[in-house]
């Protein structure tokens, strides 16, 4: 299928339906730099124009290493308003920025992905940016919403992020219970019990 699709795209280089397909196609056979390639060759040609396909080619940019670029995408088609405003879109544009290293970039979409989400897991992903921007406060309201919000895949992981929070700002008899109830998860018992024994060598 592959030359054939390459053959009509020299021969109708404006039907952008042999361009989705040939990056399809790529994205099938788990060659993702061609995948990404022709997609890219399609948006530069001004053919990228619905939601799934933006959303599509953002992906690709993130699974390719270029997540700065899909953050980009993303932005310009907000700013053009040719994609959704859901949830799923807010946390796309987030992991981008997250992926490319900028922090404080992926603060504001994901605070509205968290407050559009039907779950509190988004709260919980925004607070741990927070944690990494060492922004405690913002990471203690992030999480606490995310618990109140309810329905968390890792309810421990909040109990345990909000005590590192505790912890940092040396609020240490805050953070003891949040600590205890995160070692009641196996998965978390080891960082969580390492907190407890810090906290009990600073009394």
């Amino acid at each position: 299928a592959i030359p054939i699709l390459q053959r009509l795209i020299t021969v109708a280089p404006d039907k952008k339906t042999y361009w989705m397909q040939l990056s399809s196609i790529y994205g099938q056979m788990e060659d993702y730099p061609n995948a990404l390639a022709i997609m890219q060759l399609a948006h530069t040609a001004g053919l990228v124009t619905e939601d799934s396909e933006i959303r599509r080619l953002a992906d690709l940019l993130l699974f390719n290493e270029v997540p700065y670029r899909g953050a980009q995408v993303l932005e310009a088609a907000i700013e053009k308003k040719t994609v959704t405003l859901d949830d799923k879109l807010y946390e796309k544009l987030a992991n981008c920025w997250i992926a490319a290293g900028e922090f404080d970039k992926s603060v504001p979409p994901l605070q509205r992905a968290a407050e559009m989400a039907s779950t509190g897991d988004t709260f919980i992903r925004l607070g741990e940016v927070q944690v990494q921007r060492e922004d405690w406060d913002g990471a203690i309201a992030a999480v606490q919403r995310g618990v109140d919000k309810g329905q968390l895949r890792d309810p421990a992981n909040a109990q345990l992020m909000l005590g590192i929070a505790h912890y940092n700002q040396k609020e240490y008899s805050a953070a003891r219970p949040f600590f205890e109830r995160a070692r009641q998860s196996e998965r978390h018992r080891n960082i969580a019990d390492s907190y407890l024994q810090a906290i009990l060598a600073q009394s």
